[in-house]
């Protein structure tokens, strides 16, 4: 099997096994699942009664906000998550094949040596 084989089926095994909910970043920007950013709301002072009938809005609007931070805080973590594990699988792999690429060049110059070496 090929290196780089060796590398894509193990990229593709990894992906695999990663959350499907991750999102992506494109020109600086990150995609993710959570739904647009709820609707600003603000209280209106025009008379109290006004004023009490907002009330129960802003706490709407608060209780539907930190679900969606708390979204983005989860699915932010699992994406960085991912992507480490994606970084950490590819520089492993790469690592390892330097390492069989270096024994190989190493026991090829031990063959040079006992074949040419030393007055043969």
């Amino acid at each position: 099997m090929t290196r780089q084989l060796a590398l894509i089926l193990a990229t593709a095994g990894l992906a695999a096994t990663l959350p499907a909910h991750a999102g992506k970043i494109d020109n600086g920007s990150w995609t993710h699942a959570c739904g647009p950013r709820p609707a600003e709301v603000s209280l209106d002072l025009k008379n109290p009664d006004a004023f009490n009938k907002s009330v129960g809005t802003v706490n709407t609007y608060r209780q539907t906000q930190r679900a969606w931070l708390d979204c983005l805080q989860k699915e932010g973590n699992a994406d960085i998550q991912a992507t480490s594990q994606i970084i950490s699988q590819f520089i492993n792999a790469e690592a390892q094949a330097a390492r069989q690429i270096n024994d190989k060049i190493a026991a090829d110059a031990k063959a040079a040596e006992a074949k040419f070496g030393d007055g043969k």
